[in-house]
């Protein structure tokens, strides 16, 4: 074999066995595959259209707390705040209509009998009123046609019970009575008293002496 075909072998084999430069790969980009992008904008969408149902869903939730925050607190102040209101307001006119009662109900005057009679009579309510009506005409109306008179006044007054209608006062009092021909005499006394709330009109509905 001469030099030359031993050379043209050696070509030839490295000619079998080199394939060539490897070719470069193509950009990855979004031209170059056109269906990635396609699928990011369809999950895109598709993220837009889940989040729209969740704030929908945020704003129906969030409305509901609103207005079970607003029905608890008109809840609370009817069944609580109110009625407190209305008790603490009740010991207050109560009190005052108690001690107003009861100096106006054992105060009589000879000369305005029929009037303080009157005027009594419009100041008790209940059983009481009916009691009282009988001891009027049994016993003031007689005292006074024989020139007796009375002059009750409160000295202190506390509140026993309240509640919106219905006040019971304990009260500290002093009356003075006068006899013809006499010197004036004075007593002190205490009694438990009841008041209650008649047509907006706070009325006695009980008296008790002890």
């Amino acid at each position: 074999m001469t030099e030359d075909e031993t050379a043209a072998d050696r070509t030839g084999a490295v000619a079998a066995t080199d394939p060539g430069p490897t070719p470069s790969p193509a950009p990855d980009t979004a031209e170059a595959r056109p269906g990635r992008g396609a699928r990011l904008r369809a999950a895109a969408g598709s993220v837009r259209r889940g989040a729209a149902p969740r704030r929908r869903v945020l704003l129906w939730t969030t409305a509901m707390v609103s207005v079970l925050l607003l029905v608890a607190a008109t809840v609370l102040y009817a069944a609580v705040v109110r009625p407190a209101q209305q008790t603490e307001q009740a010991r207050v006119d109560g009190l005052t209509a108690a001690r107003t009662g009861v100096e106006q109900v054992l105060s009589y005057q000879p000369a305005s009998k029929d009037a303080d009679v009157a005027r009594a009579r419009g100041l008790v309510t209940g059983d009481f009123g009916r009691q009282f009506d009988s001891v009027l005409d049994s016993v003031v109306r007689p005292a006074l046609d024989r020139g007796v008179g009375t002059r009750t006044v409160v000295t202190r007054a506390g509140v026993v019970s309240a509640g919106a209608d219905r006040v019971t006062a304990l009260l500290y009092f002093t009356q003075e009575a006068a006899r013809p021909g006499e010197p004036p005499r004075t007593t002190a006394g205490r009694a438990e008293v009841t008041v209650q709330r008649v047509d907006g009109r706070w009325l006695v509905s009980d008296l008790r002496n002890f």
